[in-house]
């Protein structure tokens, strides 16, 4: 019977990448505009900070 392994990676690049498009709607967003959302990156934890719930949910 033919096996085979499943192997999952994360490029670290593509993290970067995705972490400052997110970053890049923070600053351009309407409903984000003056208030003090921020994404941190930090060794294998993300953070996300922002005044209220309704904003982390956006």
């Amino acid at each position: 019977m033919p096996s085979f392994d499943i192997v999952s990676e994360v490029d670290k690049q593509e993290i970067d990448n995705a972490l400052d498009q997110a970053r890049k709607e923070l600053a351009t967003r309407f409903d984000f505009k003056g208030s003090a959302a921020e994404i941190i990156y930090e060794k294998d934890k993300i953070t996300l900070t922002a005044e209220d719930g309704n904003r982390l949910r956006g």
